[in-house]
């Protein structure tokens, strides 16, 4: 039974003393028994005190006691704090910071010891689930972050009350936008935005930006001296005009090569989200492009072998297979040793398991085709490998032009695999020779028996 409260009580006693004062001033005067004057009063007392709480008590108080093992429906459920509060964390913050949840961005609370009172569910995913309750200094270990807390959680008034835009990076490829604001004197919010993909996408551009402004600079000068020569010293020298339109001829021929790369890249990157879905004989395609790299391989004392019968079919679009074909068997007739052979061979794999390791982003395939272009060149060195399909990357930038080349032709190839939900596969050995393996999805035979 829960104790009679202090209110109730005070007026039980004035209650009985008011009765018995009454009560002693009507047996004197009138008399009485005291037996019956005494329960005259207790049944007073009882019955006015009761009339009094009933009429004072409040509206929402039950009269009856909840019965054992049964909570009291004016009690009011103890509530939960967030997942990101910590038990230092007062309870009443635990509304606001539940509201926080529905912000689009990751969200910290820090406190004048840099410690991190409060994280939201983005803050947990992006830093690990265990941040609320350690240093902000090992979760974001950062000086100007550091610095601008400790800006925001001056004390003094022309110390700012809010700081925008730090830049925090992690690691090597992830950069953070955070911006501060004071709560309270204790303390500050932190919203962090990640900008990783938008500083990736800047910095490519401006690689991009300066590496063509390198490759059509050497062509562009060459022209314009030869230009400004045969306009003064070799004015009337017809050998001089023919050597050097010879080579203007060259280096136009190789910007428009660049031009040409640079337009096909573009264009394959804006149709790269929508997925071919023609059939396409790869033994068409690659038996045309043999045929018309045949004159250069020859040049070389070379020949393309090609295996008998079909190559199968696979899912694409015929056109950037046949320029993912092209690259791969030139770049082979120009980097294997002459007199060597550049062989193409195809076979279907319908192994579950290394369709899934080839084609991630497949989900039901049930077969490919793997076609492998493999020359007998020098090969190439283990740490080259990963970079191979970055534009303008060349592991002899002398050697590349030289051979015509302008740095765009495996990039274009990743493009078109990447758009062909495909695969590139790179193995070499130095002193051997290299092996470029395309995996494409094939073409299912219910489809074939539909086109026939």
């Amino acid at each position: 039974m829960a104790p009679l409260p202090k209110p109730f009580l005070t007026l039980l006693c004035y209650d009985a003393a008011i009765w018995a004062a009454l009560l002693t001033v009507i047996g004197i005067t009138v008399g009485g028994d005291p037996a019956w004057l005494a329960a005259i009063g207790i049944g007073g007392v009882g019955l006015t005190s009761a009339a009094a709480w009933f009429v004072t008590r409040p509206h929402d108080t039950p009269l009856s006691a909840p019965s054992d093992g049964q909570a009291s429906s004016a009690e009011p459920a103890p509530s939960q704090a967030p997942a990101g509060l910590t038990e230092a964390e007062p309870e009443q913050h635990a509304d606001s910071y539940e509201a926080l949840e529905a912000v689009p961005l990751a969200i910290l609370v820090v406190d004048r010891r840099r410690d991190i009172r409060w994280a939201n569910d983005r803050t947990r995913q992006l830093l690990g689930e265990a941040v609320a309750g350690r240093s902000l200094m090992g979760v974001l270990r950062h000086p100007p972050l550091i610095d601008a807390l400790d800006q925001v959680l001056g004390s003094h008034s022309q110390d700012p009350a809010a700081v925008e835009s730090v830049e925090t990076p992690i690691g090597r490829d992830r950069l953070l936008i955070a911006d501060l604001k004071r709560l309270d004197a204790d303390r500050v919010l932190i919203a962090l935005k990640d900008a990783s993909a938008e500083h990736r996408l800047e910095r490519l551009r401006s690689d991009f930006i300066a590496n063509v402004s390198h490759e059509l600079k050497t062509p562009l000068a060459t022209l314009t001296g030869f230009i400004e020569t045969l306009r003064g010293p070799a004015k009337g020298d017809l050998d001089a005009h023919e050597r050097f339109l010879g080579i203007m001829h060259e280096q136009a021929g190789r910007m428009s090569r660049l031009v040409a790369d640079l337009l096909s890249l573009s264009r394959i990157e804006l149709n790269e989200h929508a997925r071919p879905s023609g059939g396409v004989e790869l033994s068409d395609v690659i038996g045309r492009v043999a045929n018309a790299l045949s004159l250069r391989a020859a040049e070389r004392n070379m020949k393309i072998e090609l295996p008998g019968g079909s190559m199968g079919r696979a899912i694409g679009d015929a056109e950037e297979l046949t320029q993912v074909f092209q690259n791969l068997i030139d770049n082979a007739i120009k980097y294997g040793r002459p007199g060597t052979a550049v062989t193409v061979s195809a076979t279907r794999i319908g192994d579950p398991v290394e369709i899934k390791a080839h084609l991630p982003g497949l989900r039901r395939a049930k077969a490919m085709i793997a076609v492998a272009v493999a020359d007998r060149g020098e090969g190439i060195a283990r740490e080259h490998i990963p970079r191979l399909t970055e534009r303008f990357y060349r592991i002899d930038a002398a050697r590349s032009r030289d051979l015509g080349g302008t740095g765009l032709g495996l990039a274009i190839v990743k493009h078109v695999v990447n758009r062909h939900r495909g695969s590139l596969e790179i193995e070499s050995v130095p002193g051997e020779g290299s092996t470029f393996t395309v995996y494409l999805p094939a073409e299912e035979a219910s489809s074939l028996r539909a086109a026939d």
